[in-house]
């Protein structure tokens, strides 16, 4: 092995201070409650002045979250959007350029939400097997009783689903929409995304493999509830009320213009690993939410859920690999905040951002873990402490005065251990928060050592030597 000498960015003296009194934070995408997705702000797909604009639509989704609460055993979702509660008013039609396409209800509104806790990981045949929670919380959407009226908002079992995108100007599935999407937006090779989920992960199979025809029904790809056993109310939640429940509308990258949400009674099918989708009547933009919610409790305080325990959030299928490999040197390039990223396990790796990616946090490490297994984080020859899965590095809290870091260093790690509950796919994966929504980086193999977190008051006491740290720095507002 080739020994490779690492950047030295010390003299960071307050920072350093403060890293003996700093505790790791609970990590994944659960904060103060919610568990929350994120979801690109480039990817919507809408009619505007008779023209297509792809990415900043009426229909852009920014987020989700979802939170339970023990005491009142309800759940709540926040949604973080352009489209209001009631849709789009379109009227009768929505025209492109010389062809128009006809719109029930004259609006395009809000689908139907559908909670997965059938475990099979896959959409199609938990709808078949009965496993889908539906909640229908758009007032005016298109899901109907089998006699044609139209069905109440609330909460539904053993539900079917239908798609209602070609009343409403849309599209048959995710990949029909991913067609035009990369079409006619100026995407570059970024991708269309469905939150925690890639449009064409295996998940939703042929939704995201094949367009099909309109004629096709396999193809289409359920957006609302057709019918089931209404098992609730829902209570539509205002912004106010959202963040005084401890929404925080600002961990997304953009604030839509709505921010608007719902909240229904906890039913007992809703336990355990799910993974809700959210869909609009035209699938003209959607989102999807990998989480837990727990047993039943009678303490007013829920534990924190185990995400590294959900097996859709660590299978290979699930986490982003390399746009292009060159020897020790991974290359990702216009990928996605907040995912899992993988390196093959190493003794240690040295993450960098390219262009104008800064890395913010590193919100989970790779699960399968013994007890006793940690790693160092450093940036440079600055040790940050060691950590565990579960536990998430913030940089702008360890090191006051940044808003991300440009590279650091994660050393410690055993090669021979599997490092997720599936030993045949063995993989280092650590969930990763930039400052742009679509970072590029790359991730190298690190052969050399870095000291001990006990030697932080010898670096502090070596003084950096006069090193720079400015593109440590917040960039100022222009």
């Amino acid at each position: 092995m080739n020994n490779r000498m690492v950047r030295v960015c010390t003299g960071i003296f307050v920072g350093a201070i403060a890293l003996a009194t700093v505790e790791p934070v609970v990590a994944g995408t659960f904060r103060n409650g919610w568990q929350y997705a994120v979801d690109p702000s480039y990817d919507s797909y809408g009619s505007v002045n008779g023209g297509i604009q792809v990415g900043g639509t009426i229909y852009e989704i920014y987020g989700m979250a979802i939170k339970e609460d023990p005491i009142t055993n309800r759940i709540t979702v926040a949604l973080n959007s352009n489209l209001p509660l009631t849709g789009n008013p379109t009227g009768s039609e929505v025209c492109n350029g010389t062809t128009c396409f006809p719109v029930e209800n004259n609006s395009v509104a809000w689908g139907d939400i559908f909670f997965d806790v059938s475990g099979t990981g896959n959409f199609q045949e938990a709808f078949d097997n009965g496993q889908i929670v539906g909640v229908r919380f758009s007032p005016n959407n298109d899901s109907r009783t089998p006699d044609g009226s139209r069905l109440e908002t609330g909460v539904y079992t053993g539900i079917t689903g239908a798609n209602v995108a070609g009343q409403n100007a849309g599209f048959r599935n995710l990949y029909h929409n991913r067609q035009l999407v990369k079409d006619r937006g100026d995407l570059g090779n970024r991708e269309p995304w469905m939150g925690d989920i890639a449009w064409n992960n295996p998940y939703y199979g042929s939704y995201g493999s094949s367009s099909g025809s309109w004629a096709t029904s396999e193809n289409l790809m359920p957006n609302i509830i057709a019918n089931g056993e209404k098992r609730g109310d829902v209570t539509i939640e205002s912004e106010a009320a959202l963040v005084a429940q401890g929404f925080d509308p600002s961990w997304f990258f953009q604030t839509g213009s709505q921010i608007l949400g719902f909240s229904f009674e906890k039913i007992p099918e809703l336990v355990g690993d799910f993974i809700a989708t959210l869909l609009q009547e035209c699938i003209n933009d959607g989102i999807s939410l990998i989480g837990s919610l727990s047993e039943p409790s009678s303490t007013p305080v829920l534990p924190e859920p185990d995400l590294c325990d959900i097996p859709m959030r660590n299978e290979q299928a699930y986490i982003i690999q390399p746009t292009r490999i060159q020897g020790d040197l991974k290359i990702f390039e216009n990928t996605f905040s907040h995912l899992w990223y993988d390196p093959d396990p190493e003794m240690g790796y040295t993450f960098r951002g390219q262009q104008d990616t800064l890395f913010t946090e590193i919100l989970n490490f790779p699960c399968g873990l013994d007890a006793d297994d940690k790693f160092t984080v450093s940036v440079g020859n600055l040790p940050l402490g060691e950590f565990q899965p579960g536990q998430s590095v913030n940089f702008s809290q360890l090191i006051p005065g940044i808003t991300g870091v440009p590279e650091f260093t994660i050393t410690g790690i055993n090669p021979e251990n599997d490092y997720t509950p599936f030993p045949s796919e063995s993989q280092f994966a650590s969930q990763l928060k930039f400052n742009v929504e679509t970072p590029s980086f790359t991730i190298e193999t690190f052969y050399v050592s870095v000291p001990e977190p006990n030697s932080v008051l010898s670096l502090i006491l070596l003084g950096g030597a006069g090193v720079s740290v400015r593109f440590l720095r917040k960039k100022s507002k222009r």
